[in-house]
């Protein structure tokens, strides 16, 4: 069972700046009917999916400490990773691509220390 503390919206999250040394961000990384098990389970991209994703990404780097961590989740299933990473302007330390299908990334980024 999962019974998160807060809930919140990825692209707005209610954390001051620099609150956290590390911060996982699994956007939702498909589209789903309104009805359908993925969209409930998952959540869909919106038509506005780039600019949700790139907020996100903005995000995630605001409320990380300076050289704190993002670890990033993305399945390239409907979305490929390079449309996914012009979406911020910073670039990962290192990845792996896992999967039977080798479509799902992890990457690990750092915050600067001047950011």
């Amino acid at each position: 069972m999962i019974a998160p503390d807060i809930v919140a919206d990825y692209r707005r999250l209610p954390f001051a700046d620099g609150t956290f040394e590390l911060v996982v961000f699994d956007p939702p990384h498909t589209f789903a009917g309104p009805a359908g098990w993925t969209r409930k389970k998952y959540g869909t991209l919106t038509p506005d999916w780039r600019e949700d994703i790139r907020r996100g990404f903005a995000e995630c780097f605001r409320v990380l400490r300076p050289m704190g961590t993002l670890v990033f989740k993305w399945s390239a299933h409907r979305v490929p990773v390079s449309q996914i990473l012009m979406l911020t302007p910073e670039r990962p330390l290192f990845g792996q691509r896992c999967g039977t299908t080798a479509k799902t990334h992890w990457m690990v980024f750092m915050r600067g220390g001047g950011a």
